[in-house]
């Protein structure tokens, strides 16, 4: 049974296959902040001890679990937005305002 339509119908258009899409090809704002994370990281990584590599590696996994679940709720937000555009005017009827 179906608790909530709308956890069911975003997880339902969230599992699209998107997971061949390279956003390097797709977005060269995304190309090129890549580019330039991955010089700090490297940069970072030959400056500290060899003990705190470890600790780097951490910190960028979880700088990445807070951008997947920020994108999470802005594409929940997104979704919802949309969904309510069209019952707004699937339900509008002419009239005198």
């Amino acid at each position: 049974m179906v608790e909530n339509l709308f956890d069911f119908l975003a997880a339902a258009i969230e599992t699209e296959n998107w997971e061949h899409v390279s956003l390097e090809r797709v977005s060269s704002d995304y190309y090129h902040a890549s580019q330039k994370a991955e010089n700090y990281y490297e940069k970072l990584k030959e400056v500290l001890p060899p003990e705190m590599h470890e600790t780097l590696l951490r910190f960028d996994d979880e700088r990445n679990h807070m951008e997947n679940a920020s994108m999470d709720v802005y594409y929940r937000q997104g979704f919802s937005d949309a969904l309510r555009l069209i019952l707004q005017a699937m339900l509008w009827k002419p009239g005198r305002g």
